[in-house]
This record gives structure tokens, C-alpha cells and sequence, in this order.
């Protein structure tokens, strides 16, 4: 796979990025970020994500490009926030802002994924005025599909501008498709890794967390089909097609119509390697 090489000098990096597996480095530069792969294969799983969600009824998602940042696989995206009337908040920080505490921590006093999904939205609503159902809907079915094992409350939040607030796009998903080669252990099966995946944020099953509120996505399945096909990448193609048979009852087909011009938007996709631009688990 041929990956664009971009050259980002020192003083665009950003000290410190957050994730919950560790620090990496980034850089912002012109209205795009830039990500260094960490553990594994985090820029591509990154891009696989987005082009996922190409093929579903989803639109806000943030696009990204696996690519080479100074000699390093990585991958860039455009910044989804306008710098100069948008602000973003996690819930984490939004919870911190309120009361003093995380997040995290509040919700694991309660003692199943129901009640920890439950107090999520009405602190949310509380806050912002917003319902985030279908936020979270979506964000915890998809995590479920393409197995992030990396979804936490600063990476879920609000965008506020002065028109109110609204939800952030689904963005931050690197550590799904087994990419941490840290965790899943090359030398294992597929399907083993795929069993060792845990979930966050409500609970270690991602079905268990996800069927709490079901799904909304809808997936044009003759499009994803072909385009998982092309996935260069021998584990990441085979984990998400092993994923997409196993939830293929769970998320109902999308029907395209030519009156849409939108819902065509990936019919005519590039596969990822020609792209040069843009369970066993117990609840705790």
C-alpha cells in the first residue's frame, strides 16, 4: 500500500495527545492533524473506519487519510471543529466542569450498562439540553462492528458555537480492528484476538453495551462487501469481514435510491491502497 509522506517540522507538534493507551504524537498544521502510528496499524484502521461509514446512512464522521507523517505511518484528518466560533468538550470534561469528578469513575458506582447508559444521557440532557440517544446509538454499534477498543468520555463530547451546542463526529477510531499489536498478538488467530477484545465505555462486552439501545446505522452491504475485498492489509480485511458476517442480521441493509444523489456517494470508491487524498467478556 503506497502511502502519501508528509513532512511536518517540530513546530507543529502538539505536546501531549490524550488517549487512553498511552501519549502519541501529533502534529496540527493547516487545518489538519497528524497522527503517528503507536501500537500497531492505528492510521489505516483509522481510514478503514471512516471509509466504513461511507457505506452506511452516517453522515458526520470525520474522514481520515492513513498516510506517512516524517517517515512514520500514521494518519491525517481535517480539523471538524471552526477554531475561531466552535469549542469542543468531552463528556469527561463536561462532568469534571460540573461536578468535580470523572466521569468514568461516577458511572462504575452503578451496576449494569442500562443504568451507566441511562445516567450518560440524562447528565448530558442536564448539561446541554441535548438527548444524545442516537449519539450514543450510533458510536456503541458501530464500536461494536469494527471493534474499537478504545472509546472513552474524551472522545465522545459536544461542540459548542454560538448557535448552541451539538455532537461531536465520530472520530478516534485507531484502536479498532485489532490494530494494537501489543494487546493482539500477531502469532494468535484472528478469531482468538477477536474474542480478547474488550469494550468501553459502559461495559467489557461490546454487544451487551450495545444492545442496550440497539442500532440506527444502515450498511449498504454490496458496497462494503467489494470494498473489504481490496483491503491490502491481510488482519485488518479479514477482522472486519469476520465482523460484517457476524453482525449482518444486526445492522439492517441500506437501500440506495437514485433519487438521492448522497446515498451514491461510494459506488464508485477507490480501494484503500489507491486513496491519496482526502465474547466473551464480563461488564465490570
Amino acid at each position: 500500500m503506497e502511502l502519501t509522506e508528509y513532512t511536518i517540522s517540530k513546530e507543529f507538534a502538539i505536546p501531549a495527545g490524550f488517549s487512553s493507551s498511552g501519549i502519541q504524537a501529533k502534529y496540527y498544521k493547516d487545518g489538519f492533524w497528524y497522527k503517528k502510528n503507536r501500537d500497531g496499524y492505528e492510521g489505516l484502521a483509522e481510514q478503514i473506519c471512516s471509509d466504513v461509514l461511507g457505506f452506511t446512512n452516517i453522515q458526520d464522521y470525520v474522514p481520515y487519510e492513513a498516510c506517512r507523517i516524517n517517515g512514520v505511518p500514521g494518519c491525517r484528518s481535517r480539523n471538524f471543529l471552526n477554531p475561531d466560533t466552535e469549542t469542543f468538550t468531552s463528556f469527561e470534561t463536561a462532568y469534571r466542569y460540573a461536578y468535580g469528578r470523572e466521569l468514568s469513575d461516577r458511572l462504575y458506582t452503578l451496576q449494569n450498562p442500562e443504568d451507566r447508559i441511562k445516567f450518560t444521557i440524562d447528565f448530558i440532557k442536564d448539561y446541554s439540553g441535548l438527548d444524545c440517544t442516537e449519539y450514543l446509538r450510533t458510536l456503541l454499534s458501530f464500536d461494536m462492528l469494527v471493534l474499537n477498543i478504545d472509546r472513552h468520555f474524551h472522545n465522545m463530547g459536544l461542540i459548542k458555537s454560538d448557535d448552541g451546542y451539538r455532537f461531536a463526529p465520530i472520530f478516534d477510531n485507531g484502536a479498532a480492528l485489532l490494530s494494537n499489536m501489543g494487546i493482539f498478538h500477531p502469532d494468535e488467530t484472528i478469531e482468538n484476538n477477536i474474542e480478547l477484545a474488550v469494550g468501553k465505555p459502559f461495559c467489557g462486552s461490546f454487544e451487551r453495551q450495545a444492545m442496550v439501545l440497539g442500532t440506527n446505522i444502515e450498511i449498504d452491504y454490496v458496497g462494503l462487501d467489494a470494498y473489504v475485498e481490496q483491503i491490502p492489509h491481510v488482519r485488518a480485511r479479514e477482522t472486519l469481514r469476520l465482523q460484517v458476517e457476524r453482525y449482518r442480521k444486526f445492522f439492517p441493509e441500506r437501500k440506495l435510491t437514485l433519487d438521492r444523489p448522497e446515498n451514491l456517494k461510494n459506488t464508485g470508491k477507490e480501494p484503500v491502497e489507491k486513496k491519496r487524498h482526502k465474547k466473551k467478556t464480563h461488564c465490570r
